[in-house]
């Protein structure tokens, strides 16, 4: 599988629907492949997924979605290889255009109606999957790097912002990223965080240029206030971990100043008979693959987990918290 495979499946497609995750990463990458899309003037519908909803309960989805349609993009969307490969086989009529970055193998007998382009699972590359769909806009069109400010956004939701996209962005967005992300860059990154993906898609040059500022401005500072309350739980030789009302944002801006360390966010969420929790991982050392060990604490507690190497996430209960920290404690020796 290579890039050249995604582009002339694109170019050939007639009637898409593009399928991507409703966080950051998954928003800005499905955001650029609708502006792709339009360029080539396709036809197209997009479906931003609930984020978590994967697998069975998503296919019972698409099954109906998808008979309208002759090309299927996947982004951001990890589904379980063997229910990938199922509904690939299921609609031999159609392409499935699978362009992610979680997967740790290729898996055998792919269809030939299904292109395989996770990068970590084929070249062990650690980049977004807004990375990914970025580069296929280069490949696309000369001028695409007027939305490496897109792209970015998506890098550094996943922790993954590297010299290609840092470049880019100073070649066309200097006010962004000087010699560190820049409060425009980081005002913008909180904006398309809670931002709707559909108000996103629309039309991006019409969103920024309608950005109602009041409530921007009030989200802005409500998000300022909430820094004043997180606070340290727990702390090791290799751990630290807080209790916020946010988690995967702290736990970026948290990452650069503890680098040496796991750093763990939890965040309570509503829940009517047990308290939730989010979880957010980062780790910027890199000699731990925290996705990997996120995933497997799930798989034993029958909770949501999993992610990247140094970005990684998950939902748990209140029950769960010191089994957590115990985890990581065990398997970081």
């Amino acid at each position: 599988m290579d890039i050249k495979k995604v582009l002339d499946a694109i170019r050939n497609s007639k009637k898409v629907l593009i399928v991507s995750d409703s966080d950051l990463d998954g928003k800005t990458a499905g955001l650029q492949m609708i502006i792709i899309l339009k360029r080539l003037n396709k036809d197209f519908k997009a479906y931003f997924r609930s984020h978590g909803n994967l697998n069975k309960d998503l296919m019972k989805k698409l099954n109906k979605k998808i008979k309208e349609f002759d090309t299927i993009i996947l982004l951001d969307t990890p589904i379980d290889d063997n229910i990938l490969l199922d509904i690939s086989q299921k609609n031999k009529d159609k392409k499935f255009i699978y362009i992610d970055h979680h997967k740790r193998k290729v898996p055998e007998n792919i269809p030939e109606n299904l292109i395989y382009y996770d990068v970590r699972a084929l070249y062990n590359l650690e980049i977004s999957t807004a990375q990914i769909v970025y580069r296929i806009g280069k490949e696309l069109f000369d001028d695409f790097k007027k939305y490496s400010f897109i792209a970015a956004i998506g890098a550094i939701g996943d922790w993954m912002a590297n010299d290609e996209i840092i470049n880019d962005l100073k070649e066309n967005y200097l006010a962004l990223y000087y010699r560190y992300p820049t409060p425009a860059l980081l005002m913008l990154y909180e904006l398309f965080l809670h931002s709707s993906p559909k108000n996103l898609s629309e039309n991006i040059e019409e969103f920024l240029k309608n950005i109602n500022i009041k409530e921007f401005v009030k989200d802005f500072k409500e998000f300022l206030n909430s820094l004043k309350n997180f606070k340290k739980i727990y702390e090791s030789e290799k751990i630290i971990v807080f209790e916020s009302k946010r988690s995967s944002l702290f736990s970026t801006f948290l990452s650069a100043l503890y680098p040496e360390k796991i750093i763990i966010v939890i965040s309570k969420k509503k829940g009517i008979f047990r308290k939730r929790y989010s979880v957010s991982v980062r780790y910027q050392k890199g000699d731990l693959d925290v996705g990997v060990l996120m995933k497997k604490f799930a798989e034993i507690h029958k909770v949501e987990g999993g992610g990247h190497p140094k970005a990684a996430g998950g939902m748990i209960y209140k029950e769960h918290i010191k089994d957590l920290i115990k985890f990581f404690e065990e398997n970081t020796k």
